[in-house]
């Protein structure tokens, strides 16, 4: 009766299972595979979004310069993804333990490719409403090769600086995170909620500011100017001219309309990935919201493989080449790089 006793007594303070994000393995396997899915889609998309600019002088703009940038950026992030499936398929740690610093840099280029992402659709929004919304003299002074080369710079340095220099003063870690069996920023380190608070304050409230109030100042602004330019006449000797001129300006006002449509729809797009992942590292304490922030990043990731869809689909002259690529008739590729 006494070891019986005993026991009941002891029987509250059994060893509770240590907390797992991950309840069944299968659970791993699911999400390995969208990364999977998402890494070949996304660099296939990808690829022929660079191949496309490089066959058609037509997109060689400077909007397209950022948009570009921005493929290369989730190209990035593609090339790095099946690392992360290495990563969530062991239960064990990182399986390649002579080769951490695959995992560190996994992290590190994924940082970068995510938080470039979203400097780019700011560049490109604040080049859409110079565009639309300013004279041509104006975008020409604003965009010169130089300035649009410190643009990128400094929309890549950001990110190196707090996934690489912050790390290496001793702020944040790196590496491989436990909790979620991911390469991501090491949630032991014990500088790793500064680190947070600094990709935080850098990546999002001021780009998103800015992404905000350049379309809705364009969306006034069509509002605003619409009828009047689609009624303007231009003074001339012969009304001829006149209805030629007019014709030509509305169709490049719907050219430029159009673009900056199709560039919402990325912006659109991302916020729409982004929101989940927004909500599941808020520290709410809930064990759903824990197990919820791998598959917030996954679709966080599907951004990478969205964007060339949208390109193809809604973009005026990315829809026309990609079409052509498609049928294999590069020689109708309209103002080719390099005519036969």
């Amino acid at each position: 009766m006494e070891n019986s006793s005993k026991d009941i007594g002891d029987a509250p303070f059994a060893t509770e299972e240590p907390f797992k994000v991950y309840r069944c393995y299968y659970e791993r396997q699911i999400f390995a595979s969208v990364l999977i899915l998402t890494s070949i889609f996304g660099f296939v998309g990808n690829v022929m979004v660079l191949i496309t600019v490089s066959l058609s002088r037509k997109l060689r703009t400077v909007t397209n310069v950022f948009v570009v940038t921005l493929s290369i950026s989730d190209l990035i992030s593609c090339v790095f993804l099946p690392w992360q499936v290495v990563a969530v398929l062991s239960e064990d740690g990182w399986p390649l333990p002579q080769a951490y610093w695959i995992c560190q840099l996994t992290s590190v280029m994924l940082t970068i490719g995510n938080n470039c992402t979203i400097n780019m659709l700011a560049l490109i929004a604040v080049n859409r409403w110079i565009g639309v919304t300013k004279s041509r003299a104006t975008t020409c002074r604003v965009y010169t090769c130089r300035n649009i080369a410190c643009m990128v710079a400094f929309s890549v340095i950001i990110p190196i600086f707090v996934s690489v220099i912050l790390p290496l003063i001793g702020i944040g870690e790196m590496g491989y995170e436990p909790l979620y069996s991911s390469c991501s920023w090491v949630k032991d380190n014990p500088y790793s909620f500064v680190q947070n608070i600094v990709i935080g304050v850098l990546h999002f409230p001021i780009q998103f500011t800015v992404i905000c109030a350049c379309y809705v100042s364009i969306f006034r602004y069509v509002l605003k100017s619409s009828r009047r330019v689609a009624g303007h006449d231009i003074p001339s000797v012969s009304g001829v001219i006149s209805g030629a001129e007019r014709a030509m300006r509305k169709r490049f006002w719907k050219r430029q309309i159009a673009v900056t449509k199709n560039l919402v729809y990325i912006v659109l797009a991302y916020i729409i990935c982004l929101l989940p992942f927004s909500v599941s590292v808020i520290p709410l304490g809930y064990d759903w919201s824990i197990r919820m922030t791998p598959y917030a990043a996954a679709i966080m990731n599907f951004n990478t493989f969205l964007n060339p869809i949208i390109y193809a689909t809604s973009h005026p002259d990315f829809k026309e080449t990609f079409g052509c690529m498609v049928r294999c008739k590069c020689k109708d590729i309209p103002r080719q790089a390099c005519p036969k």
